[in-house]
């Protein structure tokens, strides 16, 4: 707590384990996790948990992408907690991309449009693709309602990569540019929290992909 009395709620914040189909350019592709990806988020929320095996969340909130929510869903009755599904925390629609690996798109396309969108995501979008504009957009209003209407004082939130990229951004506040900069993989926790003081509010980084 950095301010005295502050009301606090922590954020923790979840990659999916890896998918049915190993890496690829999944977007909004709807795969479920492998038996491997289980296992990974699986461990991952359990080292969360106290000695006698209670997780420390009041709620939890998830994509309504499968490899995303049927483990929150699983979770959620095996620990009797409340599962919100929020559509705004869909991981970034690639386009013509989905589904493929880096090689076939650069055999299709060449290198040109790939790297173009890596060098500059906040001005290059996958073609037929969502801009990371409205990405940002439609994350901003998610954060929004987590910040505001907390369905608990410690909240695990199941998403993608870029989808947790964008959160942590709505805290930290870097450019647009540097949105999709952390690569996270499977299973990485980082954990945020807000405090809310006479002041107004602080939103903190406890830390990134553990």
């Amino acid at each position: 707590m950095r301010f005295p009395n502050a009301d606090i709620t922590t954020f923790d914040l979840l990659r999916h384990g890896e998918p049915v189909g190993g890496r690829m350019l999944r977007g909004r592709t709807d795969h479920p996790l492998s038996e491997r990806g289980w296992q990974q988020v699986t461990e991952a929320v359990m080292r969360q948990a106290n000695a006698e095996g209670e997780l420390p969340y009041d709620a939890i909130v998830t994509s309504p992408l499968s490899r995303c929510c049927e483990f929150a869903l699983w979770l959620g009755e095996e620990f009797d907690l409340p599962v919100l599904i929020d559509d705004d925390l869909a991981e970034l629609h690639l386009g013509r991309w989905e589904g493929k690996t880096h090689a076939e798109v650069f055999a299709e396309e060449g290198e040109g449009p790939m790297t173009a969108f890596w060098n500059s995501p906040e001005a290059v979008a996958p073609p037929e693709g969502e801009r990371l504009v409205d990405f940002d957009a439609r994350l901003h209003e998610a954060w929004r309602r987590l910040v505001d209407t907390p369905p608990g004082r410690h909240v695990l939130v199941v998403a993608h990569l870029f989808v947790c990229n964008g959160l942590l951004r709505q805290v930290i506040q870097q450019p647009l540019a540097r949105t999709l900069v952390m690569d996270l993989p499977y299973a990485a926790i980082s954990r945020a929290r807000v405090e809310r003081h006479a002041l107004g509010e602080t939103a903190f980084v406890e830390w990134i992909g553990r």
